[in-house]
């Protein structure tokens, strides 16, 4: 498993005068069977999974990171 985070910049960036609306990153040509990737731009954060064929059922993993990030904002929420 590989796991990474960057902090983006938090100002619209453009490429060749061509507005950057999001963007992600993604490690490629490891023997990981899991690359979890987080960058933060313009104040959103953007979480890029990649997995080896046949090693995690994707529906699966997409419902637990959004029921986990569900929990995360009450828990946050509560204490404000």
């Amino acid at each position: 498993m590989a796991l990474s985070n960057i902090i983006g910049p938090v100002e619209q960036m453009a490429l060749a005068n061509h507005p950057i609306k999001s963007l992600y990153f993604m490690m490629v040509g490891g023997p990981e069977s899991l690359t979890i990737t987080m960058v933060s731009y313009m104040g959103k954060l953007r979480v890029a999974f990649k997995t080896e064929k046949g090693f995690i059922d994707p529906e699966k993993l997409k419902t637990s990171i959004q029921n986990a990030f569900e929990m995360i904002l009450k828990a946050a929420q509560d204490i404000a």
